[in-house]
């Protein structure tokens, strides 16, 4: 049977809730109801599930059994037949009125189907059910809710049938608003749970993921500290918040907690996985490799240890023992990557033919693996200035692979070398008639075209796509603001490129800023710009040549 998507599969999922005993009909099984039930088995086999769904509801309705109605309700809703399946469920809920999983399904087709008020009284009934557990009962009514398209509908129904009084309610309500991205207001809701139970470590968590949504990480990394304090043995909570110290590049902290859990859990290889690369960050790299060589055997992350203990080889500057762990890598997702490295350094320590060779002897089969060794092969041939063999690969690698967007990107730098700028055009033009909105083409094209020609504004043209695509870009603030030096417009020119100056040390940047300062008589600093940028970048080719051109 094809797969529920995420809604359709938590309604036709069973409750947690213990199963209730239901007495069912006595039915003769005649032959006639055994080939009606082996029919709609047979066609739900064969992916007839509408016609499946169908005869068991009519099985349902003939014989009064619940089990059938159950299973009328779920082959209808793997069908997308909401009418059968709203039946069914119906059918179900009648023939059994205690039964908490048909009360879930009724409820979420007819909210699906836009009719929340006609489920109110089977959400009435969810709660009801769950008398033992409000909790659970308060969380099936938001995930039930959160289907609702109407999100105002949806919340105040919630806030009704829960109140805003017990924590665990307004943990629900605010669950709810953070589902249906109403993000404020599960804030609001939660100071107000945190005010009458600071110690709610799951509201802890709630508001950590709230504020993170709302863009306050380090109003979320509070919330988080706190709630591990007060729970300082729950291991999910003290993981979640290793987590986020690492999106928000708090790494030594990050590395505090790792190493408590790892206490706690000394078998867990996603720990001592996320231990080894912070120590690896920080330079620690005996400890890291301690970490990486006792996941090394292990089927989670045995693959991405080996290539780790590679790159640590590397840093060592011990090229042969870096090739033996990135050849020791299984086949798998990190294989290719674990060559290519392999690749880059036979290259370094023996040549680029001797490295071409050994790519062209690795396993590779996939179509995408291919692409990738024409690429590997092609960086290798740049990397000693043979443009013409590069061009050469690049042409028989596009008769296998028409139109590959990374293979024409790459041959259209190859083509700038060579000065073949109609290549150049038409392979960046290919790319975006296939893909109008790829910035990276824009970008190429544009900063290509007020680079090498005169067709200044048909550049900027092209930049200012990519640029409404990508604004943080430095790459893009740069082949804008020399765009707008062509164009003369000089003052614009200068605030892009001190932009893209302020995000990434980079020679060209540095050589385009320089250049528009000393056009707006500002030469000192210029000259300054340049200075600075001889240090971080003393034999960059296009510095040196506008160092050398202005020579200041």
């Amino acid at each position: 049977m094809p797969q529920l998507d995420q809604q359709q599969e938590s309604v036709a999922e069973s409750s947690s809730t213990p199963p209730v005993s239901i007495p069912l009909p006595e039915v003769e099984l005649t032959p006639q109801l055994t080939y009606q039930l082996l029919t709609a088995e047979f066609a739900g086999q064969r992916g007839a599930l509408r016609l499946s769904a169908d005869l068991y509801l009519k099985t349902a309705q003939e014989t009064r059994d619940p089990r059938l109605a159950q299973r009328a309700t779920r082959i209808a809703i793997y069908a997308r037949d909401a009418d059968t399946a709203l039946t069914a469920a119906l059918l179900w809920v009648e023939l059994s009125p205690e039964e908490l999983e048909a009360y879930q399904s009724t409820a979420a087709l007819l909210i699906r189907n836009d009719r929340s008020n006609e489920a109110r009284p089977y959400l009435e009934k969810v709660l009801e059910l769950s008398a033992a557990d409000p909790t659970e009962g308060y969380l099936l009514l938001a995930n039930l809710l959160s289907r609702d398209a109407n999100k105002s509908r949806a919340l105040g129904m919630m806030k009704e049938l829960v109140g805003d009084q017990e924590p665990d309610a307004l943990y629900a309500q605010a669950s709810l608003a953070h589902q249906l991205e109403e993000n404020e207001q599960a804030a609001r809701l939660l100071d107000q749970l945190l005010e009458k139970q600071p110690e709610h470590s799951q509201a802890r968590l709630l508001q950590a993921s709230v504020l993170h949504s709302l863009g306050r990480d380090e109003a979320a990394l509070e919330s988080l500290r706190l709630a591990v304090k007060q729970d300082p043995d729950n291991d999910q909570l003290r993981l979640t918040y290793a987590r986020m110290l690492i999106d928000a590049r708090h790494l030594p902290e990050a590395r505090k907690e790792f190493a408590i859990l790892i206490r706690h859990q000394p078998d867990n290889t996603d720990v001592r996985y996320a231990l080894g690369l912070l120590a690896l960050e920080a330079g620690d790299n005996d400890i890291a490799e301690n970490h990486f060589k006792r996941l090394i055997d292990t089927p989670e992350q045995g693959a991405e240890a080996r290539f780790a203990l590679g790159q640590i080889a590397e840093i060592r500057k011990h090229p042969a023992e870096a090739i033996e762990w990135y050849q020791s890598v299984p086949m798998g997702e990190r294989f290719l990557d674990a060559q290519l490295q392999v690749t880059r350094l036979i290259a370094k320590e023996q040549g680029v033919d001797v490295a071409r060779a050994y790519l062209h002897e690795l396993p590779l089969t996939e179509p995408n693996e291919q692409v990738q060794r024409y690429l590997a092969e092609g960086e290798l041939l740049a990397s000693e200035e043979r443009y013409e063999d590069a061009m050469d690969l690049y042409d028989e690698a596009l008769v296998l692979f028409i139109d590959n967007r990374q293979l024409l990107y790459a041959r259209a730098l190859t083509a700038e070398k060579l000065d073949r700028l109609d290549i150049l055009e038409q392979d960046l033009k290919r790319i975006l008639h296939n893909d109008p909105d790829n910035t990276q083409a824009l970008n190429a094209l544009g900063y290509t075209l007020t680079d090498r020609t005169n067709r200044h504004r048909e550049a900027l043209g092209y930049i200012e796509r990519a640029y409404q695509q990508n604004p943080d870009d430095p790459a893009i603030l740069d082949s804008l603001g020399w765009a707008l030096y062509h164009l003369g417009r000089l003052e614009e020119a200068q605030q892009y490129l001190e932009r893209a100056a302020a995000m990434l040390e980079d020679g060209e940047i540095a050589a385009h800023l320089g250049e528009v300062l000393w056009a707006r008589g500002r030469k000192e600093e210029a000259k300054r710009v340049w200075n600075e940028a001889l240090k971080f970048a003393p034999e960059h080719k296009v510095l040196q040549q506008t160092v050398e051109r202005f020579n200041p």
